[in-house]
């Protein structure tokens, strides 16, 4: 397997296991990130309705009593009735964001609970604390995020409209009905405001900015890829190609043409010069051995001369010539025998 193909397989992989990392984590942030900010805008509508309700009750009802006589009614001094009638006019131009304010006793049967709003004013008069509560609704494209606040009995002037039929404006009997929206107590919770916000914009953009993140850096990475794979066959691998190719024909004993011999060093040698001086000297010395073998003589294989003195027979004292040695007789014996 060539170095270029080693180098890209272990460049990819970390790359894959990078870019899934990164991917991962930037969808968790963005989602989070979209998360708050539909928890913000949701914030930011309820906001807007209590101004609304409360400038309505401490303005508009206080200017409107003044000016009418105590049996006259406007729907236009009813907190509720501005709030929502706001919120629609803002729901016309922001479709995205529904405003509901619901009872289980309202004055106008439009604004009765359903029973998941049931259950929310449940949670509410079960726990006097507890002041909001949130979380998602639906699935895919029509998933909504939702925040719910309580609409607790707190100002004696609401006792005027809705504690007894009797006591309440008769022009407010007669439009609404004297069956519905009466009976409420201090302190009880009559009511409940709803904001309703689709979460799939903010999904949209946060997987957008994932796609664009992930995009820049696979960008980043095929180019930088592609320059360090183009600087390893330029300045590693083609001059190692090289010597290895010189390094092999040396061993061989094979015959180079000139264009082989010339190594392709990158700019700055380096280590590869360093290399490619040691090949050429230990090539010149094996080509000078080799001649100097070449040209040594043959060596014949003549007969060794041996000296005179060596084939001279040896004379012992006491021996005839070319006889044999005197030998002594041995003791107690007969030399005549």
């Amino acid at each position: 397997m060539r170095l270029e193909t080693r180098f890209a397989g272990i460049i990819a992989s970390c790359f894959v296991f990078g870019i899934c990392t990164a991917g991962y984590i930037s969808y968790r942030l963005e989602a989070r990130q979209a998360r708050e900010e539909v928890k913000q805008k949701a914030d930011m509508v309820l906001e807007t309705a209590m101004a609304v309700r409360a400038y309505t009750s401490e303005e508009v009802a206080v200017a409107l009593q003044a000016l009418d006589d105590k049996g006259s009614f406007h729907a236009a001094q009813v907190p509720s009735f501005a709030a929502q009638s706001a919120m629609r006019r803002l729901a016309q131009k922001l479709p995205e964001y529904q405003y509901r304010e619901s009872s289980l006793n309202p004055t106008n049967l439009n604004d009765r609970a359903t029973d998941w709003e049931v259950g929310l004013l449940r949670a509410f008069q079960a726990d006097p604390q507890r002041t909001e509560l949130s979380g998602e609704l639906g699935a895919g494209q029509d998933r909504q995020y939702y925040v719910a606040r309580p609409i607790r009995m707190g100002s004696p002037a609401c006792l005027y409209c809705h504690s007894t039929p009797e006591a309440a404006p008769k022009a407010m009997v007669a439009r609404y009905g004297a069956g519905n929206g009466f009976g409420w107590r201090m302190g009880d919770v009559v009511g409940l405001q709803l904001v309703r916000v689709s979460t799939a914009p903010a999904e949209a953009k946060a997987f957008n900015s994932v796609v664009v993140t992930i995009g820049s850096i696979t960008s980043v990475f095929v180019l930088a890829a592609a320059v360090m794979l183009l600087l390893l066959r330029r300045h590693v691998t083609s001059p190692l190609e090289a010597l290895t190719r010189v390094a092999l024909a040396t061993s061989l004993d094979k015959p180079l043409d000139r264009s082989q011999e010339d190594i392709p060093l990158p700019p700055g040698h380096g280590q590869f010069e360093e290399l490619q001086r040691a090949i050429q000297r230990l090539k010149a010395s094996m080509d000078h051995a080799l001649r100097l073998i070449e040209r040594r003589p043959a060596v014949s294989a003549a007969p060794v001369p041996v000296p005179a003195s060596a084939s001279a027979p040896v004379s012992v004292p006491g021996s005839a010539p070319g006889g044999p040695p005197d030998v002594p007789p041995l003791a107690g014996t007969d030399p005549r025998s």
